[in-house]
């Protein structure tokens, strides 16, 4: 992954607008900022800045998470880490911009972290269900596909058939959750994805547990062949994630 609009891009506006609604899932509206830090700089000089963000994060009343991503597995990444928040809504999310910008704006504290964020992007999230209604805790370890819809995809009846998919792998063992990604705002609109698949795990071992009950109870399921009738996707990219509001 050369670029790090590659890692997010989807098709425009529209599409997002013809989002169906469907059993099992919830949206999710996410904002991403990729960051790179500058020579000699490590993520122990970004950390005082990152505590002070969270810190006036905390000072008002809102439900936005905040977390931060650092590649694992990932093909040349041009970017050392990303911060994404989550929020119900679009105005929930928006209120927490305008606010954060309020308190920054009046802050005397001019001091610059020792990195580079120019590119943000905003994202619509179909969130399916997970192993367990409980909050991950600690790190996480989600994985990113690139995907593209095949010709006379319905978007329904992948979703369905995906639910049901990770409701058969749950019941076999496996931990995390999946969600469907769609950016819109920032995006590239040149680059060939129509949307991102990503999951989640609580740890390496349950990763890697998932991925060995994928191939021996998902891979060659009806459910599975269902999925792959409206959509192929290429290889993951691998992140560790730490929550830093919750």
């Amino acid at each position: 992954m050369k670029y790090i609009i590659t890692f997010l891009i989807t098709v425009s506006f529209a599409t997002m607008a013809q989002e169906p609604e469907l059993e099992g899932y919830t949206s999710v509206y996410a904002n991403y900022t990729f960051c790179k830090l500058n020579d000699g700089a490590t993520f122990d000089d970004v950390r005082p800045f990152v505590g002070k963000y969270v810190e006036n994060a905390n000072s008002f009343e809102n439900e936005v998470d905040l977390a931060v991503l650092f590649p694992l597995y990932a093909s040349d990444p041009d970017h050392d880490f990303f911060f994404v928040a989550h929020a119900d809504s679009r105005e929930e999310m928006g209120a927490f911009n305008d606010k954060m910008f309020q308190i920054f704006a009046q802050s005397e504290d001019n001091a610059m972290p020792p990195m580079d964020c120019d590119v943000e992007l905003e994202a619509f999230q179909r969130v399916g269900p997970s192993s367990s209604d409980a909050a991950p805790q600690g790190r996480t370890i989600v994985n990113y596909w690139p995907c593209k819809y095949t010709r006379g995809f319905d978007r329904r009846a992948m979703r369905e058939a995906r639910r049901q998919a990770a409701l058969k792998h749950y019941a076999a063992g496996a931990e995390g959750g999946y969600r469907y990604i769609m950016t819109n705002s920032g995006t590239d609109r040149e680059q060939d994805v129509d949307f991102w698949f990503s999951t989640s795990a609580p740890s390496e071992a349950a990763r890697g547990k998932n991925i060995d009950l994928w191939w021996s109870e998902i891979r060659n399921s009806d459910e599975w062949a269902e999925v792959r009738k409206h959509a192929s996707c290429q290889d993951s990219e691998t992140y560790a994630a730490y929550p830093l509001k919750q």
